[in-house]
């Protein structure tokens, strides 16, 4: 090598250093494991298998999928908020363990606006109400007129005290100013199970859990959680179509790293994340679990973050969930 090249090189790798920095230029350099808050088998835990398999894909390297369910995600989130800052250690956490259990629990091992380092939100997805074979018929102005007339009398299943579909029925019968008997399960399979074998009478659940059943016409869809209806129910009406105005609700999935990550590590994150969501396979696999990609920046991210644990402690509060 000329002296000339030498001098060209030792400047080259400087920049390099200097825009790009050591954590940028050597991650990841072993396996990244992806937490889960949830058991496997669920909504969140299909969605980060899914992101996982793309992002060890782009990046050579394993993520691996960690699941640690326990305190409606709180268990999992606390060990991602506690493990090293170093980008090797992930979170796909939801509206649970990053926004609501504050308002849900007395004692939080973390604060979530704290936490974290946003890295990118994922996907959103609906909710819809739907009536099991023992409901009162009609759509949801003829049921909600039944509330109305019968307090405490319809049963709404949920997935347990403080879940997404405990949420969603609570804000839909404060709308509609009456009250009804709120049915918890553990987990949303055994809430489904009850509805169609007509124990329970509504449920308010993920639109790819329940789509089998409203195909076969075992449910009937009432209303879906958000200001707009959603292409993946395009004839099932909103919340504020059916006259419950207010209701602007879905779940959502959002890749954090341990507060104090390197910023480079992030941003090399966010991109990798939403070159995934630009590949037509992968929305149509998140289509396929009834998810819309959603993306952007990190400061879009941190963004959406701080909105969401400023919003859902008083929404929590409202709808009379008690603190545990």
């Amino acid at each position: 090598m000329t002296l000339n090249s030498l001098l060209r090189f030792c400047v080259a790798s400087l920049v390099a250093t200097v825009f790009h920095g050591p954590a940028l230029a050597q991650y990841p350099e072993r396996p990244v494991h992806l937490v889960v808050p949830y058991p496997p088998g669920g909504g969140t835990d299909n969605i980060a298998r899914f992101l996982a398999d793309k992002l060890g894909q782009q990046m050579n390297k394993p993520f691996v999928v960690d699941n640690r369910p326990g305190a409606n995600g709180n268990i999992g989130a606390d060990a991602v908020a506690r493990a090293p800052a170093d980008g090797y250690t992930l979170l796909l956490g939801g509206m649970g363990p990053l926004a609501v259990n504050p308002g849900l629990y007395k004692r939080m091992p973390y604060d979530p606006a704290k936490a974290f380092a946003p890295i990118a939100v994922v996907s959103s997805a609906p909710l819809v109400l739907v009536a099991g074979p023992s409901a009162p018929p009609g759509d949801l102005r003829q049921l909600t007129r039944y509330m109305r007339e019968r307090p405490d009398t319809l049963t709404i299943a949920n997935a347990g005290e403080g879940s997404p579909h405990h949420i969603c029925a609570g804000l839909f019968v404060k709308a509609a100013g009456t009250s009804v008997v709120h049915v918890p399960y553990k987990g949303a399979a055994p809430a489904v199970t009850d509805l169609l074998g007509g124990t329970v009478q509504a449920l308010c659940e993920n639109v790819g859990t329940i789509s089998p059943y409203l195909k076969d016409g075992k449910l009937r869809p009432l209303a879906v959680s958000t200001q707009r209806r959603t292409a993946l129910l395009p004839d099932v009406p909103t919340f504020e179509e059916g006259g419950l105005p207010g209701i602007d609700f879905s779940l959502w999935f959002m890749l954090v790293a341990p507060a104090g990550t390197p910023a480079d590590v992030v941003a090399r994150l966010n991109r990798e994340v939403n070159a995934v969501l630009r590949q037509p396979d992968a929305m149509a696999r998140l289509r396929d679990l009834a998810n819309e990609p959603v993306g952007g920046s990190v400061q879009d991210a941190a963004d959406f973050l701080q909105k969401e644990t400023q919003r859902w402690p008083a929404l929590v509060k409202s709808i009379g969930l008690n603190q545990q």
